[in-house]
């Protein structure tokens, strides 16, 4: 009897064991997979990781570059479309002789020009004496449209090239150098500046005034006119001083699109005429290139 329950019981403990073994194997098989299958999708993730990653920062670097070029094709616009009034006296100075070379050249533009008396032709008490040599040649004329012909009073107007103009009305090649630019200013791309006054300029370009324009007349060109009109008058000397003279240039989308400029001026001339006579006079002008096309 007692050897039949040990035996009970011995078989009881085999059983017991072998339930525990069964149960530890499939624990163990069931978590190992689970260990695999971790291992793998963190292999799986990783790589993905990476190249979102990489995928980020190659998207990161492409829009910095584009944002690069995008403020470098910024920079470029705001660069061509600098407004005139960015120019130095210096820059101004090179863009004028650069622009007016071209105008001069195969420009087309309207030409307006006033000049008036402020002070008429007086030459004293021998006013008589010259209207009455003029009269006799031209009963129309009489000294103050004589003289008032080559010192360019009156109105004189045209198109280019449509209409011939006098070469000194024309707009001129300038040769400005930036010291020449007195007052020099800019508002909205109009650009204002002065020039030196001057006296019996000459037609050289070796001052400021005759940089700029050949629109004043010279003692040479005096005597030339009154010779051509009657040799009967003389001209011993002519003293012509040009003041207050000013410029305004418009420019707009990198081209000159009109110049306004005005002086005033007053002449002493001393005259032949069997007697010498010292007469005087003064005017002021006003002239407009507009319409500029080139």
């Amino acid at each position: 009897m007692k050897k039949l329950l040990a035996l009970l019981m011995a078989l009881a403990m085999v059983f017991t064991l072998a339930a525990c073994g069964g149960n530890d194997e499939p624990e163990t098989t069931t978590e190992a997979p689970a260990a695999d299958s971790t291992e793998a999708v963190d292999a799986t993730e990783a790589p993905s990781e990476v190249e979102s990653t990489e995928a980020a920062s190659e998207a990161e670097s492409t829009e910095a570059a584009s944002e690069a070029e995008s403020t470098e094709a910024a920079s470029e616009e705001e660069t061509e479309a600098a407004p005139a009034g960015d120019m130095t006296a210096a820059e101004f100075a090179a863009f004028m002789n650069a622009e007016t070379a071209k105008i001069a050249k195969s420009g087309k533009y309207s030409y307006n020009r006033v000049c008036e008396y402020t002070k008429n032709i007086d030459v004293g008490g021998a006013t008589g004496i010259l209207n009455g040599i003029i009269s006799a040649i031209d009963e129309n004329s009489n000294l103050d449209t004589v003289v008032g012909d080559f010192l360019g009073i009156g109105t004189k107007k045209g198109t280019l090239p449509k209409e011939d103009v006098d070469g000194d009305y024309k707009v001129k090649a300038t040769s400005l150098k930036p010291e020449d630019l007195g007052s020099f200013a800019v508002k909205d791309g109009v650009y204002t500046f002065t020039l030196k006054n001057e006296t019996n300029p000459k037609k050289t370009g070796a001052t400021p005034f005759n940089r700029f324009t050949n629109d004043f007349i010279t003692h040479e060109e005096v005597v030339d006119g009154i010779a051509g009109f009657t040799t009967a008058i003389k001209v011993d000397s002519t003293t012509v001083n040009y003041k207050n003279i000013k410029v305004e240039v418009k420019v707009a989308n990198g081209k000159i699109t009109s110049i306004k400029y005005s002086y005033a001026f007053d002449a002493q001339l001393t005259l032949k005429a069997g007697i010498k006579i010292n007469g005087s006079g003064a005017a002021v002008t006003n002239g407009t290139f507009s319409n500029i096309n080139y």
